[in-house]
């Protein structure tokens, strides 16, 4: 059971994320009213929706209506939009499960021959030879953290150039009480959103300096939309990170701009029991302590917006795992029209034809309220 969830992870156990896009179960939260509701709300609050540019903001300033700096943080480069109109980005699940468990199936993976030949598809960790074993005092876990990190990338933040999508907030719905730090769950700076605009405009000033007070080259770029916070340069904003408790039931929002990730060991309570030697098996620890979230959130009806959602309409009819938009996802499949594909999967040990997502026929399976069809793109606005 536990091995099982390497296979359904193309993170490599990052955050314990799992590649599960389109259950009905989980499509019926991603597309609950309420969620979107709030969303709209939140996209109502925290950016402009008349198209205006940094140059109003200041005017706004200058008439005495509003601080520039408490007006700054709504400016974005796409454009007006309607805010009670969108669009569900379809993301995945997270199942996190107590640190001492992932270490301990890290270890009995290693341990463990690989029968089947690894393909150019297959992006899985595997030792691959018994010197790189027998050297290897710290088998790595099934599953890690997920690092403090932006959904954006602040250098070009201003930017519309080379980007697929734009989802200002993100959100989960957690299922399971998330309420101690260092127990898996979720972190954040809360309120930065508002200071970001500053923070990027001075970045530079506050990275490492050199031994002749030169500002240094950051050391971590962003990637797509993902941007790492590094210790040495980012080292005061990571500081400010702090444990957001959840109760079971409950949705968290957060603006891309603000750093977030989870915590880097997932420690229960019941942590000394877990870690201790009982004849428990591994699978029936796995439910205690393990944290359980729905990622679902939406994007503005914006026509970049407006392009990746039509195409990921189409891998959703499919079937198949979505193609776009900063999922990492590691394993190739090119689908026939009736979503048929050769591939080798991590979960299949030979090239096999099969569905993209083992689901012949997902629209016809999935039932969808008239606001989800508006919200996957079967009906327009």
């Amino acid at each position: 059971t536990g091995i099982g969830l390497v296979d359904a992870s193309s993170t490599n156990g990052a955050g314990g994320v799992l590649d599960i896009f389109y259950p009905e179960w989980k499509m019926k939260i991603a597309t609950h009213e309420t969620l979107f509701l709030m969303t709209c709300q939140l996209w109502r609050e925290a950016y402009c929706q008349e198209g205006e540019s940094l140059n109003d903001l200041l005017h706004i300033s200058s008439a005495g209506k509003e601080k520039l700096e408490n007006m700054q943080f709504k400016w974005h480069p796409f454009g007006r939009f309607d805010c009670s109109k969108g669009f569900m980005y379809i993301d995945r699940i997270g199942y996190r499960i107590p640190t001492s468990i992932a270490e301990k199936l890290g270890k009995q993976k290693m341990e463990t021959p690989r029968t089947d030949a690894p393909s150019k598809y297959d992006h899985t960790t595997y030792e691959d030879t018994p010197k790189q074993k027998k050297n290897s005092k710290n088998p790595r876990p099934i599953q890690r953290s997920l690092t403090p990190h932006f959904d954006c990338c602040p250098e070009t933040f201003h930017d519309t150039t080379n980007k697929n999508k734009w989802r200002p907030i993100q959100s989960f719905v957690s299922l399971t009480d998330n309420l101690h730090p260092n127990t898996g769950g979720f972190e954040a700076v809360p309120g930065f959103h508002r200071e970001f605009h500053t923070w990027v405009d001075n970045k530079r000033l506050h990275a490492t300096q050199s031994e002749f007070n030169e500002a240094q080259p950051h050391a971590r770029p962003c990637v797509g939309e993902y941007t790492h916070l590094s210790p040495s340069h980012d080292r005061m904003l990571l500081q400010k990170i702090q444990h957001i408790p959840v109760k079971a039931g409950s949705v968290v929002f957060w603006d891309n701009r603000i750093p977030h990730g989870n915590s880097y060991r997932n420690d229960p309570v019941l942590g000394d029991v877990l870690g201790s030697e009982c004849s428990s098996s591994i699978s029936e620890l796995l439910g205690i302590g393990s944290r359980a979230v729905v990622y679902c959130s939406f994007l503005p009806d914006v026509d970049l917006n407006r392009r990746f959602v039509k195409s990921q309409l189409q891998d959703w009819r499919l079937g198949r795992h979505p193609r776009v938009g900063d999922r990492w996802m590691k394993r190739e499949c090119n689908c026939d029209s009736e979503g048929r594909c050769q591939v080798v999967s991590k979960a299949a040990k030979n090239d096999q034809v099969l569905y993209c997502n083992g689901v012949e026929d997902v629209e016809k399976s999935t039932s969808l309220t008239e606001l989800g069809k508006r919200l996957i793109g079967l009906l327009e606005w």
